[in-house]
């Protein structure tokens, strides 16, 4: 069985928008190494290359920080559409999901998103996550 891709997205240079990969760190040391291969993605043109790498029955789960959340949470590919599109920073990992699944049904079914809140517990939103992958 192979493992389960966690692509983990963000930018640990800005604090609102590192805890993801923080959290992914840890829980990289925490669950089944065989189980689980825990990605850095920087930009969303990795995580588009990724994506289009998938194999047909390959499933990911993107951890990434979602503006406005107070609890992780399991999106889909849908509810990060944005509403408009005003400027540069408009053109985000949720975008691009958009873009590359299109009409895609069977695409919008092997992603899994797990959101986290900007601010929080660490320990608690570590927990949370680990909760649901498990």
């Amino acid at each position: 069985m192979s493992k389960t891709k966690i692509l983990c997205l963000g930018n640990e240079f800005i604090k609102e928008d590192s805890l993801a990969k923080k959290i992914a760190s840890q829980l990289s040391k925490e669950l089944d190494e065989g189980k689980f291969e825990f990605i850095n993605i920087n930009d969303s043109f990795q995580l588009m290359e990724h994506i289009k790498d998938m194999g047909e029955d390959e499933k990911i789960i993107l951890l990434d920080v979602v503006w406005n959340l107070k609890e992780p949470a399991i999106l889909s590919i849908q509810d990060l559409k944005p509403e408009s599109i005003t400027n540069a920073h408009d053109f985000d990992a949720g975008f691009f999901l958009q873009l590359l699944a299109g009409e895609n049904e069977n695409l919008k079914k092997r992603i899994k998103i797990i959101g986290i809140p900007m601010e929080g517990s660490e320990e608690e939103i570590k927990e949370e996550v680990k909760r649901v992958l498990e």
